[in-house]
């Protein structure tokens, strides 16, 4: 340390590589689904929307079925009512049950029975891996519609669609949906996914959009684009097009109960243990808020769901719906629970993402003690909220760095800077050894 003859500032550089890790979110969802915005409009293709709040996600998009109303040379009108769809109460489901900020990430191919139609429907599920990632935030993944409101697709292919993240990639998790207690399982990568059974009665209800928010075509007037814009315009042409939506509202038959598969709420339920607890928190023994599962769930039917590795939401007097299961479909004791494979996900993405910044440092003892002590301190962190096993911080997890160690001489030589660090999870209380390789002095 310099010493100072005079009175005034001076000035310090340190140019060594300072290393932290922070915790990044864990529990932000995307909603893969059907969706229809503020106006009756379709969402353009490949968007990807992020939801601060219900009142942010209302503010953008309808809860009714679109209608489109079409006018013809003659002045006669058709109107079309969309089908029916999940994905706006889904999301307000994830409100409802804790959840916060999320994304949306509209279907938009349409569900003509066409050899092109579909193929825009195949292209279409082929880039949501990548729409995804480029949102960094994302970590869990969900689609809480069903076979018939996707209509374009099956679940079981959005699902596949998406594995090639829960493969690749140490950030995501999907929260499944099954419709029936044994057999409707994805075929995904099994440590990455949680299943729920059954589906769940809301006190939702549809209702018929607005006149404003219903859109209409064919006009003479091209200025004229809704049905409410119509009534200003003509009051007898108004009255021939509100007989036509009238009759396509009630041929449409839209239900008058909305009953969602349980992903969303279930989301929520991730989101609220999290900021509660932690992401090593089991989301189980959780009250549902507004859900009454569709069937009972008794203790015989869930013994062979735990074997399938599916999990149950009943419904107990006294005490609500409640979530009443936390495993994934893997039976390994590794990661069969949901907070395992979570917990051991957000570590390896932290570490991952601090690691980055040694990109351009030297291969040498000072950066691997600089690496090994903010692990460290990051493990300590957890260890210290209960999120890792061990009555003291060395029989909770370990980092280990050096030469002879974790490197070999030709390692360094390529530039290849390698950590281990094994944790100890709460259950099973068996350190799991986790690899990062970065390199290093480019």
């Amino acid at each position: 340390m310099p010493s100072y003859a005079t009175p005034g500032v001076y000035i310090e550089e340190d140019a060594s590589l300072s290393l932290s890790i922070n915790n990044s979110p864990t529990a932000i969802p995307v909603f893969i689904g059907k969706f229809v915005k503020k106006d009756g409009s379709q969402p353009a293709a490949g968007s990807c929307f992020k939801i601060a709040s219900w009142l942010d996600f209302t503010s953008q998009f309808s809860l009714s079925p679109a209608i489109s109303v079409t006018a013809t040379a003659e002045k006669a009108y058709t109107a079309l009512v969309a089908p029916a769809s999940n994905g706006a109460f889904a999301v307000q489901h994830y409100f409802n049950n804790g959840g916060g900020v999320c994304y949306v990430l509209p279907l938009v191919a349409t569900d003509a029975d066409d050899a092109a139609a579909k193929t825009a429907a195949g292209e279409e599920l082929a880039t949501l891996p990548s729409l995804i990632e480029q949102q960094q935030e994302i970590t869990l993944l969900v689609c809480p519609e069903t076979d018939k409101t996707l209509a374009t697709c099956t679940k079981q292919q959005v699902y596949t669609a998406l594995d090639d993240l829960l493969q690749k990639k140490v950030d995501y998790f999907l929260i499944a949906d099954s419709t029936n207690s044994s057999s409707d399982i994805p075929s995904t990568t099994k440590e990455k996914t949680a299943v729920y059974y059954p589906d769940l009665l809301t006190s939702f209800t549809y209702s018929r959009p607005a006149d404003a928010n219903i859109v209409l075509t064919g006009y003479t007037d091209v200025a004229v684009k809704t049905l409410a814009a119509l009534q200003t315009a003509s009051a007898d042409e108004y009255a021939a097009a509100k007989a036509a939506v009238d009759t396509a509202w009630t041929a449409a038959k839209v239900p008058t109960t909305v009953t969602l598969p349980p992903s969303a709420a279930v989301a929520g339920a991730y989101a609220g243990t999290d900021a509660s607890r932690g992401v090593w928190k089991a989301p189980a023994n959780v009250a549902l808020n507004n859900a009454t599962p569709v069937k009972v769930v008794t203790d015989v039917d869930q013994g062979v769901m735990n074997d399938k590795g599916i999990n149950a939401i009943r419904n107990f007097t006294g005490k609500g719906t409640l979530i009443w299961g936390a495993r994934t479909l893997d039976k390994t004791d590794a990661w069969r629970y949901v907070p395992v494979r979570r917990l051991f996900n957000s570590v390896e993405r932290d570490i991952k993402r601090a690691m980055q910044l040694a990109v351009f440092e030297p291969n040498s003892q000072p950066t691997w003690e600089t690496v090994r002590s903010a692990i460290d301190h990051y493990l300590y962190g957890l260890w210290q909220q209960g999120a890792l096993s061990g009555s003291k911080a060395s029989e909770a997890y370990f980092v280990q760095i050096g030469q002879g160690v974790t490197m070999t001489d030709d390692d360094i030589n390529q530039g290849k800077m390698i950590v281990k660090v094994g944790m100890a999870a709460v259950r099973p209380a068996e350190f799991i050894i986790l690899q990062f390789t970065q390199n290093v002095g480019q």
